[in-house]
């Protein structure tokens, strides 16, 4: 008999033990917080895409929160034993009297108990009978402060925001601490009911009435408290948009996360900057149809990104669409990798000569394909360096052609250009014309054997990512290309004295291009410090007005250029002596020319351009004595004058005519 009354004794008090000993609260697992490298939030990734939560600990909630909550929802907290057994009376009686639950007698215990096994069921007798055991064993093994840190991380505020301080930041984008007594108040009454006092519906503002009444009511403000409170304006946030989302979107695409924090190599201001020169831009174009634009900016020592825009709003129509990973025809950038096995292979030097005829060439299929220069004109015998520098495509077609298909797409392939997953007879000959769908950041990334002497350095975005680099093609070829791609002299042909990419001041390598139809321009290239990428289109792949690189995407470059690399730099700037020959001629469509008329009217067909090494800052087309803004001729049949005038200042400096017929 006296065993069995130890065993009624001991039993009990086992399972009492082991229920201490099995019973355990933790908190929900914290978003990842995203930072730049100058440790500015730009971006949080919620777990599971459904709880966004940042742990606080007891000591940095504020006192007042503390007495707020406790007034509101367990006023004997600290004397309680995790169980209210005047408030379990009180409720009986009123669920009995009322046939079904509707009183829970619920402590800050009780509620931590909840939040952590059973959130969300529905409520039972045993179920709230086992909610008090496991408060009492609850406050036997945590202390009163471990407890109210569980419950004020774990309470839901709505919009997935679980705990005080993740609330705090989703609705008032500051932390906890730094919120004011109406702030706070106004936090701790939506866990009640976070969708009926959710902060936007008329609900809330009447409960919040009451429960600053209510307060005063208790001591916990004085009157005049209550009344400042009740006076104050609350600025609540409805959604919580990260800073930088391109760059929350890339870590996750391309599953980056980590348990802790990340912190990146991007720069949150400079980003800023180059948001509003790129948006200037892009703005000033909108007349031709040009709707966004992407950036990368990376060091080039060592291939840290920097800066990752994805478009001009990530939250419009198609925003999320991020324009440096997108696939886009790259058009003129590929012909430096044709140029660079030119040199490799055939044994060609910047100074060898190539015939810019036209030509026409036999395709697998039985087909012709004959190429066309972007200029719609013929140069006749030129270097590889003038070819190269001013992207004619039809000595790049016929290097292409000598080097053999297979070979450049093999080559491409190995610079880690991922979405050319089909059969180099696919793309053709025109593959060294851009033809190929490609992203941006896979583009610039392949410009980095140009930068690198020959490697391929692979991009990072981690601040502690390790630097890699692949040695692909000898050093003395990538120097032919950049002495090419850098050399004012080259390039007069396709870019002018002072055009967008008319570098006298600084070292920048560039390359354009432009792909059919205007549906994509770039200029890539990289300056003693940075790699940099842009493309400039629309999302949806309209087309734009005759935009080309130089004049779209060329603009954003040039604006980058001299932010990131504010001092002078010694280059191989071309003097021009002030005595030698200024000229200004019309290069297209050239005098006396004779169009069909439906060439000339088929969209994009004659290029207006011309050349000059007179200093200008502005220029105006006419035809037929009337202002013409468009770039390419549109003309019905007969004769017509066109003229191009140049101005410095406003001041007319030079001019010139030619007149062409188009015949029926």
């Amino acid at each position: 008999m006296k065993k069995i009354k130890l065993l009624l004794i001991f039993i009990p008090l086992l399972l009492i033990f082991t229920s201490i000993l099995s019973l355990k609260i933790n908190l929900p697992t914290p978003s990842t917080i995203i930072y730049d490298s100058h440790d500015i939030e730009i971006g949080e990734i919620i777990q599971d895409e459904k709880t966004r939560h940042r742990p606080i600990k007891i000591e940095d909630i504020p006192e007042f929160t503390k007495q707020v909550i406790i007034t509101l929802e367990d006023k004997s907290f600290y004397s309680n034993i995790g169980i209210d057994f005047k408030a379990i009376a009180r409720s009986l009686y009123n669920n009995i009297s009322s046939g079904k639950i509707v009183e829970g007698a619920s402590t800050l215990s009780t509620q931590v108990i909840r939040n952590n096994f059973w959130l969300n069921k529905k409520r039972s007798y045993s179920r709230k009978i086992s909610e008090f055991y496991l408060a009492l064993i609850l406050n036997t093994k945590y202390s009163k402060d471990e407890i109210l840190e569980n419950y004020l991380n774990r309470i839901y505020f709505g919009n997935l925001n679980y705990g005080i301080e993740s609330a705090s930041q989703y609705y008032f984008g500051k932390t906890l601490q730094n919120l004011t007594k109406a702030e706070q108040i106004a936090l701790l009454i939506i866990p009640k009911n976070s969708s009926k006092y959710s902060p936007n519906k008329p609900s809330f503002r009447v409960r919040f009435e009451k429960v600053v009444n209510y307060l005063q009511d208790n001591g916990v403000l004085s009157a005049n408290e209550a009344r400042n409170i009740l006076n104050e304006k609350l600025d609540f946030n409805y959604e919580s948009n990260a800073t930088l989302p391109y760059i929350v979107d890339y870590i996750q695409a391309n599953k980056l996360e980590k348990e802790s924090n990340i912190k990146t190599s991007i720069d949150y201001y400079l980003t800023k900057e180059i948001e509003k020169l790129a948006l200037d831009t892009v703005s000033s174009l909108f007349w031709k149809d040009v709707g966004d634009y992407g950036v990368l900016v990376v060091d080039r020592k060592t291939n840290e990104i920097k800066i990752m825009i994805g478009g001009i709003d990530y939250y419009l129509e198609n925003g999320q669409v991020n324009s440096t990973t997108a696939l886009r025809q790259a058009g003129s950038t590929i012909k430096p990798f044709t140029y660079i096995l030119a040199f490799q292979e055939l044994g060609y030097k910047p100074s060898s000569t190539i015939i810019d005829l036209p030509i026409q060439f036999s395709t697998a299929e039985g087909n012709t394909y004959s190429p066309k220069n972007y200029s719609l004109d013929y140069k006749g015998e030129v270097t590889l360096a003038e070819a190269l520098s001013q992207s004619i495509n039809i000595p790049a077609v016929k290097l292409t052609n000598e080097i053999g298909l297979t070979r450049l797409y093999d080559f491409l392939k190995s610079l880690n250009f991922s979405t050319l997953n089909e059969d180099p007879e696919y793309y053709g000959l025109a593959l060294t014309l851009g033809v190929g769908e490609m992203k941006l950041i896979e583009l610039l990334e392949a410009y980095t054997i140009f930068a690198h002497e020959g490697s391929i350095c692979k991009f990072t975005i981690l601040s502690d990512s390790e630097n890699i680099c692949d040695h692909k093609i000898e050093k003395k070829y990538t120097d032919m290309v950049n002495e090419i791609l850098t050399n004012r002299y080259f390039k007069l042909g396709g870019f002018p004295i002072h055009s967008n990419l008319d570098f006298p001041d600084r070292n920048v390598f560039v390359k354009t291009g432009t792909s059919r139809n205007f549906r994509d321009n770039w200029s890539i290239g990289f300056t003693d410090n940075y790699m940099i990428g842009v493309w400039v289109g629309n999302k949806d792949g309209t087309y734009m007005k005759g935009v080309s690189g130089t004049s779209g995407a060329g603009d954003i470059f040039r604006k980058i250029v001299y932010l990131l690399e504010k001092e002078d730099q010694d280059t191989n700037a071309i003097i021009y002596d002030s005595s030698e020959l200024e000229y200004l001629d019309i290069i297209s469509p050239l005098d006396g020319s004779i169009y069909k008329q439906g060439i000339i009217q088929q969209r994009n067909q004659v290029k207006l351009g011309f050349k000059t090494n007179i200093n200008f800052n502005n220029y105006a087309w006419e035809v037929n004595g009337k202002l013409y803004d468009a770039d390419f001729l549109d003309l019905e049949a007969g004769n017509h004058d066109i003229k191009i005038s140049i101005f410095q200042n406003g001041k007319l400096i030079g001019s010139e005519s030619s007149r062409i017929v188009v015949e029926e």
